[in-house]
């Protein structure tokens, strides 16, 4: 991903100092700006005095456990595991459950750390279509054999485009096969979708007897650092017996667990803030629909502006860019889930004022 910034002089926000200018802020993940929320940054600086930076050994401490009972609560689920990195989410997923299914099917835009997943399991890997359950039918047809269980595998939501996985399609299919599972990585759903915000299996109203899990991060939405794996009491205990991450890699800092821990207060005492986050996102799609531009209907922050093979998106990000606007060019393929075209990402955050969105949409106009 392209983005005209070189260095940043104050925490990520709607508003932030780049390159010595003020400009509005339409690039990653922090769909709250938590990561500059003065009580996230005293909650972090707080458990740092009392602990210190980090165990340096797998010793439980306070703000691990307060954490992963908080997610626990949040996502109300048997068991929440705190691990190093969101990317390492559907790693241990996978391994975990090594014991439940004999071959593996990935949409094919999968986040690398999907693909990265599934490469360490020496299981078979078949690729499907993306977002197309009738090719994943076709590929379960033709791949799995009576006797063997499938695992499916797939981001929620997508990164670079904001779509959705038709995860109700997909455990429509899998209903028919005995045992068969469904892996999530939810990274930019977790905190975002869902009415309590838990992510795309909230969101879709999932219901199904088909065995679902899901990853997420806490670097995103809940302004935090680390990776968490959401599961029933028995994956806990799938992870303690097949899974060497926890046992290999450190922990994320101890700031970072009692940031994350009070991301997940903010966001479950707030609800509010998904409000107002959802209403952003309306405002951006809405406004650039009337545009003309091609703007699914959705609730998620990550809005891919394609345009017509004459429209030179690099040269509205530059005119944006001008204006004190910062927005994220995607070259074609650039990502995992990047268009064959080039793109621009604009990523909405609550704290966007209704005025700094009306002035996006108002550049753009006049840049293209």
């Amino acid at each position: 991903m392209s983005i005209p910034v070189r260095h940043a002089q104050s925490p990520i926000g709607a508003r932030m100092n780049i390159n010595g200018r003020e400009v509005d802020y339409y690039c990653g993940t922090s769909y709250y700006t938590l990561h500059g929320n003065p009580q996230v940054i005293a909650a972090a600086s707080e458990a740092m005095q009392q602990f210190g930076i980090a165990p340096a050994t797998s010793l439980a401490m306070t703000p691990y456990e307060e954490l992963e009972d908080l997610a626990k609560s949040f996502f109300d689920a048997g068991s929440v595991s705190y691990i190093a990195s969101g990317y390492l989410g559907m790693m241990v997923l996978a391994q975990a459950l090594r014991d439940d299914y004999d071959i593996i099917l990935v949409d094919e835009l999968s986040h690398y750390s999907i693909v990265d997943a599934a490469a360490t399991m020496g299981k078979k890997i078949v690729p499907f279509r993306h977002l197309d359950p009738e090719d994943l039918t076709e590929k379960l047809r033709a791949h799995v054999q009576p006797g063997r269980t499938p695992l499916v595998a797939t981001d929620g939501v997508f990164p670079v485009t904001g779509a959705i996985a038709p995860l109700l399609d997909y455990t429509s299919v899998l209903e028919r096969y005995q045992e068969a599972v469904l892996c999530v990585d939810d990274s930019h759903a977790v905190g975002v979708i869902g009415e309590k915000g838990r992510g795309t299996f909230e969101y879709c109203g999932m219901t199904s007897a088909v065995k679902h899990y899901f990853s997420g991060t806490l670097s995103k939405a809940f302004g935090g650092f680390g990776g968490i794996v959401v599961g029933d009491g028995p994956l806990e205990e799938k992870i303690e017996k097949n899974v060497r991450v926890p046992l290999g890699a450190s922990r994320p800092p101890i700031p970072a667990a009692a940031a994350s821990s009070m991301g997940i207060k903010l966001l479950r005492d707030h609800p509010e803030m998904r409000q107002r986050l959802w209403r952003n996102v309306k405002q951006v799609r809405d406004g650039l629909r009337n545009l003309g531009f091609d703007i699914p209907d959705t609730p998620i922050p990550i809005v891919n502006l394609k345009g017509a093979s004459s429209l030179d998106l690099e040269h509205v990000q530059e005119e944006l860019y001008s204006k004190d606007i910062v927005v994220a060019h995607i070259p074609p393929r650039g990502y995992s889930d990047a268009p064959d075209v080039a793109s621009l990402r604009i990523a909405v955050f609550s704290t966007h004022s209704s005025q700094q969105i009306e002035r996006l949409l108002a550049t753009i106009k006049s840049a293209i």
